[in-house]
């Protein structure tokens, strides 16, 4: 038998595989897409049935000229992508670059990688599916028509060098639609009332206003809660009706894609690109220092389904035995209902294997690998086993008023205790479960999951099911009243929608059928990667002022794409295309049709823009009066004399520009003063002399770089999402200094080993750290007073500077590059393009980038 060359994406899956086949095959990884379409309108012939044009993607000549070498070499390839259908183009780019028209070609899949796994994929082997590389060349297709088109309709309608994407557009418009429900939200008065009471031995227990007179009774201001209160004050009670019941709590189903996302999200607050890359290391294979290599310790990790292999039930149920006693293994296998419209094309996400714990394998894990494996390994376990089991209680205790106004109320005291954990035995702390309740166990009852998020609009908090024994109560006995607490009201107001996350933003786009689980990720990466949104503290999602524009021009131009329900029925008609149910040029020409008569009613709207406004602030440079307009990076004042007069003046939303503030610091270009003003991102020192010197740099942070003497300022990432560092201003000097550090300086020396500065560390506890890793000096940070001054040597503020270099330990993702289709790469306009431009109306002025040429 001759040499087999097998393909895979990942170097480092390659090098898991490589130990567990002979010395037959040569291993070697594509490192992702080899073939992409260029970033050009020309990428796609629509008038000649959509005929793409792919092109090696740069960069990659050397990793496909191994590739081309090696299968000169061999007799058989067996292309080993991912296997889903983006894994299954990137192996027909791949066999159509380096095959050979006598040559065996086949496509294997690799749904877990261990000896089991590979033995079954490479013994399996398919050909080449037409119809999933059909599929995923519709979704590219698709992606770059709306992108590119839609993108030109923006910069037309809004602002130039704006963007716009298929998918990406319906889930900011997700996020749009929620912050103006939280806009539009009244909040409601409503009071709780409940009473202390005692049962006839003496017993205290707590019971809540439920009904009055037979009717459900809502309390919506304090004079009703007042009556109430003095009623309950005067009424004698009794025990009317106790109902005793068990109450089961199924386990939920092993997760899918979507599950582990946001329980990631909520439990471990990873987000979503976060949770996947470290799932494809867990996936890929992990050294054990074991069996001669890497081992893959999970299953393929994008998946909606809930199925799970017959060996793999059998194995755990062992475990759970031999782990925690047969009680916990139920008689038969649970078997979950995966969703309606699930491609159930691989397993759920699962260890491979119940001999490998998460407490064994620790040592061999980074912290987050650990964290999110034993997730995984919790869930899968737990959904093996038996239900929760509870003891509940309710009673209805009667409050009748006999003096005066003669009313009865009805307050409702329940207990719940847990008299067998059940599945709950392994989730260690953990109290929501993403997709509990969804896909229950078939014949098994279910107790409502807890989900952690904010009541729903104009609802009331719900009242907590108590885990607390009640004493024993009868039907007819009498309670009397327990002071304190007496009767105790209390009054609440109901709460606006919560807003989205990233863990409940993939739950709503599941939920609506939008994208698939190999596309979450990318679609929050996109939400985040405009400025279209914000991530609150906590990683709340924001749209901001531009978002909204954009999400509201989109709408009023009546694009399909934009209504989340057609964006939903686009993904069940690829899924159409990968069955081989519907045809490509079918659903591409269909979708055109509609969308460019849409496009080009849309181009006859006027702009998105908000109209400018008039003030009474006077021009500086000619004396006319300015006017307030909007540019793609906010509000600013521009004279109206515009285009004879030019001056602009920064200016937010609701106010007047900054004060400038005076400082001591001298221009190192002119020699002019220097003073403070406010930009974009923050406080930055600029010249008087602007606009004829445009000289700008940041606020030093008043410690001098140990390696070159400069200042040391804060950085921030070009990157979207990337950290704030700080380092030395010469990092772009002719002599470039290389310092850098994460932590934020402090000019304080270290009282142990006299270092020039110590470092403030981050949490809920800042410390003051000594720089030196060696000393190990740390001190509580004080905390400050008041706002630091910028005047002179000692400022304490610096605009960041947007800057291309990361500290060294910065990494990649460590994914494959997304692709990213919502705008073409184009060339900063020319001079001429640019007048053009301004004519039709100036953009807010650049902010300025310290240590490059800014105004």
């Amino acid at each position: 038998m001759g040499k087999t060359l097998l393909i895979v994406e990942s170097p480092a899956k390659a090098k898991t595989i490589k130990k567990y086949l002979g010395t037959g095959y040569e291993v070697l990884a594509s490192k992702g897409h080899i073939k992409d379409l260029p970033k050009s309108p020309s990428a796609v012939d629509v008038a000649n049935d959509f005929t793409e044009r792919y092109e090696v993607i740069e960069g990659k000549e050397k990793v496909l000229a191994e590739l081309k070498a090696a299968s000169k070499k061999a007799d058989h390839v067996l292309l080993a992508t991912d296997p889903d259908r983006e894994g299954e183009a990137i192996a027909w780019h791949i066999a159509g670059e380096i095959t050979r028209p006598d040559q065996k070609v086949a496509r294997v899949e690799f749904h877990e990688i261990t000896k089991r796994g590979v033995s079954h994929g490479v013994n399996h082997p398919r050909d080449l599916d037409t119809h999933l590389y059909d599929a995923q060349r519709a979704r590219r297709v698709l992606d770059r028509i709306v992108g590119y088109d839609v993108s030109a309709l923006v910069w037309s309608k809004l602002a130039f060098g704006l963007s716009a994407g298929r998918v990406q557009s319906v889930a900011l418009r997700l996020v749009v639609d929620r912050e103006r429900e939280i806009e539009r939200f009244v909040p409601e008065e409503y009071w709780n009332i409940g009473t202390g009471l005692s049962n006839k031995a003496g017993a205290p227990f707590f019971a809540r206003l439920a009904m009055c007179d037979g009717k459900k009774i809502e309390v919506k201001n304090g004079d009703d809660a007042g009556r109430v209160r003095e009623h309950l004050a005067a009424a004698s009670y009794r025990v009317a009706k106790v109902t005793r019941r068990e109450q089961k709590r199924n386990a939920p189903a092993p997760y899918t894609t979507s599950k582990l996302q946001q329980d990631a999200t909520s439990y471990l607050h990873f987000g979503t690109k976060r949770t996947m890359q470290i799932a494809q290391n867990l996936y890929e294979g992990v050294d054990l220092k074991r069996d001669g290599g890497p081992v893959g310790l999970i299953t393929y990790i994008r998946t909606d389904s809930t199925r799970v292999s017959e060996d793999a039930i059998a194995e755990v149920r062992e475990h759970i035995q031999k782990r925690y006693g047969k009680q916990f293994v139920p008689e038969k296998p649970n078997v979950y209902r995966s969703k309606k419209n699930a491609q159930d094309a691989h397993e759920a996400i699962r260890p491979t294997s119940m001999d490998l714990p998460p407490d064994v394998v620790r040592k061999h894990l980074k912290d987050e690998q650990y964290k999110l494996y034993k997730l995984i390994w919790n869930r899968f376990v737990a959904s093996q086993m038996n239900p929760a089991l509870y003891d509940r209680t309710s009673a209805d205790i009667e409050a009748a008023i006999r003096t005066g106004t003669k009313v009865t109320y009805i307050l409702r005291a329940t207990g719940r205790i847990q008299k067998f954990a059940g599945w709950l035995q392994v989730t260690e702390g953990q109290q929501s479960f993403a997709g509990e309740g969804e896909t229950d166990a078939e014949g098994g009852a279910t107790v409502a999951a807890v989900v952690a998020e904010a009541p729903a609009e104009g609802e009331a908090a719900a009242e907590e099911e108590s885990d607390a024994l009640l004493p024993e109560l009868n039907e007819g006995e009498t309670c009397s009243l327990r002071t304190p607490p007496g009767v105790v009201t209390e009054q609440k107001f109901t709460q606006p929608p919560a807003r989205y996350n990233e863990g409940s933003l993939v739950r709503e786009l599941e939920k609506r059928g939008i994208g698939r689980p190999s596309t979450y990720a990318e679609i929050i990466a996109k939400v985040q990667a405009r400025a279209y949104a914000e991530k609150l503290p906590g990683g709340a999602f924001k749209p901001t002022e531009l978002g909204k524009y954009v999400v509201d021009g989109l709408v009023k131009s009546k694009l399909d794409f934009m209504d989340p329900g057609f964006t939903a029925q686009m993904e069940e008609e690829l899924d159409e295309v990968g069955n081989g149910k519907v045809k490509r040029l079918e659903l591409l020409k269909r979708f055109y049709k509609r969308f460019r008569e849409q496009l080009d009613s849309s181009k006859k709207l006027s702009s998105w823009k908000p109209e400018a406004e008039k003030t009474d602030i006077v021009c500086t440079e000619c004396g006319a009066m300015m006017v307030k307009k909007w540019g793609k990076n906010g509000w600013f004042l521009s004279c109206e004399r515009y285009p004879k007069c030019k001056s602009t003046r920064d200016l937010s939303a609701t106010g007047p520009a900054a004060p400038v503030r005076e400082t001591n610091f001298v221009c190192d270009k002119c020699g002019k003063p220097m003073v403070i003003k406010t930009g974009r991102y923050g406080d930055f020192l600029s010249c008087t002399g602007y606009p004829t010197c445009k000289n700008a740099r940041p606020i030093p942070l008043g410690v001098a770089c140990p390696l070159c003497g400069g200042d040391i300022i804060e950085i921030r990432s070009r990157r979207k999402g990337g950290k704030t560092f700080y380092g030395c201003s010469n990092y772009s000097a002719e002599q470039k200094c290389e310092f850098k550090l994460w932590q934020k300086p402090v000019n304080e020396p270290c009282p142990q080993c006299d270092a020039k500065f110590l470092t403030l560390t981050g949490g809920k506890k800042p410390m003051l750290v000594c720089a030196t890793k060696e000393c190990g000096f740390k001190k509580p940070a004080p905390i400050p007073e008041g706002a630091a001054t910028a005047e002179g040597e000692g400022a304490a503020t610096a605009e960041p500077i947007e800057a291309d270099a990361q500290p060294a330990d910065e990494g990649g993702d460590g994914e494959a590059a997304e692709h990213d289709d919502e705008a073409p790469k184009t060339k900063r306009p020319s001079k001429k393009t640019a007048a053009k431009s301004e004519s039709k109306g100036e953009k807010k002025p650049a902010k300025a980038r310290p240590s490059r040429s800014a105004s």
